[in-house]
């Protein structure tokens, strides 16, 4: 059995609505962490997570932090990013 396969996963939100998510590959967990220390202060990162490949598979689970407000009240959408330190 090979050494383990660390990636470390970041989702972007852009305020002009656009979001999108980079998977980039790591030596070690400890460096993942870090990394994602690092990509945790943009403004523009929603979330980011470190995570390990495992029999070829890298098994992703998204979950909201608040509910949609959007589908409760039309028309009260929050900014798509969950990072405190956001500008928007």
């Amino acid at each position: 059995m090979g050494a383990p396969v660390i990636v470390m996963i970041v989702t972007l939100a852009m305020p002009n609505g656009e979001a999108s998510v980079q998977v980039r590959p790591m030596e070690t967990a400890a460096q993942c962490r870090v990394a994602a220390d690092l990509e945790a202060s943009d403004p523009f990162v929603a979330r980011v997570e470190c995570s390990e490949l495992r029999d070829g598979r890298l098994e992703l689970e998204f979950h909201s932090l608040e509910p949609d407000i959007e589908a409760v009240v039309p028309g009260t959408a929050r900014p798509m990013t969950s990072n405190p330190r956001t500008t928007g």
